[in-house]
């Protein structure tokens, strides 16, 4: 099958979990749906692009805490030069470190667009920039499993072990004020790990024979493809 793959990598990345209110921001540990609809919402310039078919594998190779502390400027009336910076706490954020992202496309507009981006590509906050290293077109072999380490599906359509938490698909950004859509549980699927050995080109970044993800493989039985060239088993799904 015809798709088009795309490898990005990142310095770091956060996926703050959605209703989590702490002094401790943990990082989901791959991307979220929400943040796919992003990269593409980018790349494109349309954030009402959400009717695609993708697949990922996102890997990191550790985790550190970074404090944040977020400063609000309130102006006074009487004086347009005289603000009041508010402070809110300071509170710790997990970051994942050293980042690279392989991702699958059915469309061939939307992944072309990777090459001349009409915004940043971010993997979470605004200082999350993520660097497009190769967009080509590949011949997806059919297999009768995936892996799904280092991705994040949705629990009633693949339940598997892992980490289950609710998220929403996308976001409507037709009014003001962002809404969830498709909320769901989906299941997550830890990315962490590191290389067997230095990797000296592109290809060895991104072939999974040289990278050894920290939890067992998750491995189950469906359609799906496969990357020959990186090793990389793929599961098309609908956004939404």
């Amino acid at each position: 099958m015809k798709l088009y793959r795309v490898l990005l990598t990142a310095q770091t990345a956060s996926f703050r979990y959605p209703n989590f209110i702490s002094s401790n921001q943990l990082s989901i540990k791959a991307v979220p749906y929400t943040t796919i609809a992003g990269m593409v919402a980018s790349v494109t310039g349309d954030d009402t692009l959400v009717d695609f078919k993708f697949s990922y594998v996102f890997r990191y190779v550790y985790t550190y805490n970074d404090l944040e502390t977020i400063y609000k400027f309130e102006k006074k009336r009487e004086s347009v030069n005289n603000n009041n910076a508010i402070q809110d706490p300071t509170f710790r954020r997990e970051l994942l470190y050293d980042c690279y992202l392989t991702l699958y496309l059915e469309d061939e507009k939307i992944a072309t667009a990777f090459n001349s981006p009409i915004f940043q590509i971010l993997l979470g906050r605004s200082g999350d920039l993520a660097r497009v290293l190769e967009v080509k077109e590949i011949d997806a072999k059919e297999s009768d499993f995936v892996f799904l380490n280092g991705t994040v599906v949705p629990f009633e359509e693949f339940k598997s072990s892992g980490q289950i938490y609710a998220m929403p698909k996308y976001f409507d950004y037709t009014n003001l004020v962002r809404i969830s859509k498709e909320v769901q549980p989906f299941l997550i699927n830890d990315g962490v790990g590191d290389f067997l050995h230095k990797p000296k080109n592109l290809r060895e970044k991104f072939d999974l024979k040289n990278w050894k993800f920290k939890n067992l493989p998750n491995k189950i039985q469906t359609n799906g493809f496969i990357d020959e060239e990186l090793n990389s088993t793929i599961l098309l799904r609908n956004l939404c």
